[in-house]
């Protein structure tokens, strides 16, 4: 087995529920503790496992001395604490010690450490972040959603080659329909950034969708949705926003209303895991050398439990693999070098 990367100083409540979400790993059968690399400052992981019950002698932990904090822009984090946690993570992969990092720290200072440790993957000019989100009928990948808040359609037209590819390789589906968000649904919608990538799209060896409406998303027809980093990372706040407010209002209700305890954790077990982030782990950073897992912030136990479970199944499934063939495939006119 390939061996995993975890930044176990990264989010809000680590490294504790780091720990415990490898404790849960394991006990599930996701990962060996063998194979787990575990970055951050050496005495504090060893003393985070040994509170959680786990022998650290087990793991082999990467020393990362230099703690980031909130404040620490992703530049700082670079130049002023080179050994922090995610620096070192992204260096065992880079090394071949590893072939996959997660992290639940700065979304900004992963994407930095991961695009120049890493590099891009053959042909591909900008990385994605792909978030996975349970729609009513289908899963649907939605990139990017924060790595490049500006792109040019060249690096759109690249995102939908790259989600189709991951998509088809996680989920079995043999072609994935890939659409890109869009104002409207008629051919002359959008501004000049959207027009310019559907046309583009339209001449990929993929199975184009179309435009895609916010309204239309979340049945998850559409199993690809592309758009810039900007837009994709309002949408999946937004998101997560609307999700927790109406989970308050019903759950509220249900109580206000003295429905029966059994029913409401009947209708909490179907509801939660369709709209907890926690489902999938984290969002993977499609078109690096390696395979890059960007958890949530607020991420707890069974968040890191299924990061490492979906790491590994990108690992398996030869996600970069399948990226890069189909970039080899593909011609993609009015392309500079720069995209």
């Amino acid at each position: 087995m390939t061996k995993i990367v975890l930044d176990a100083v990264g989010g809000d409540h680590a490294p504790a529920e780091a720990v415990a979400g490898v404790a849960m790993a394991i006990q599930k059968g996701f990962v060996k503790a063998e194979d787990l690399l575990l970055t951050g400052p050496r005495d504090m992981v060893a003393g985070a496992l040994a509170a959680a019950g786990l022998d650290a002698a087990k793991f082999t932990l990467v020393d990362a001395p230099d703690l980031l904090t909130c404040d620490d822009s992703p530049t700082d984090a670079m130049r002023k604490k080179p050994r922090n946690s995610i620096a070192v993570g992204i260096q065992q992969v880079k090394d071949g010690k590893a072939g996959s990092f997660i992290s639940a720290g700065s979304t900004g200072t992963v994407v930095a450490a991961a695009t120049l440790g890493l590099r891009c993957l053959e042909g591909i000019k900008r990385p994605a972040i792909a978030a996975i989100i349970h729609g009513e009928r289908n899963p649907f990948l939605v990139l990017d959603v924060g790595a490049n808040p500006q792109p040019k359609p060249f690096h759109l037209a690249q995102y939908a080659l790259m989600g189709s590819a991951y998509y088809r390789g996680t989920f079995g589906q043999a072609a994935p329909k890939v659409g890109i968000l869009n104002i409207g649904s008629e051919e002359l919608k959008g501004n000049p950034l959207v027009r310019e990538a559907r046309a583009m799209m339209k001449q990929l060896p993929i199975q184009f969708h179309g435009n895609v409406e916010g309204v239309e998303i979340f049945t998850g027809d559409c199993h690809v949705v592309v758009t810039d980093g900007f837009t994709g990372n309002v949408l999946l706040k937004v998101s997560e926003g609307c999700a927790e407010y109406l989970l308050r209002l019903v759950f509220g209700t249900m109580q206000k209303l003295s429905v029966d305890p059994v029913q409401q954790k009947q209708v909490m077990g179907a509801v939660l895991p369709r709209v907890d982030f926690a489902e999938y782990g984290g969002a993977l950073l499609l078109g690096v050398e390696g395979i890059v897992t960007i958890c949530h912030g607020r991420s707890r136990a069974p968040a890191f439990a299924n990061a490492i479970r979906f790491a590994l199944q990108a690992l398996k499934g030869n996600v970069n693999q399948h990226i890069v063939q189909a970039v080899r495939e593909t011609h993609l006119p009015g392309a500079d070098a720069n995209g």
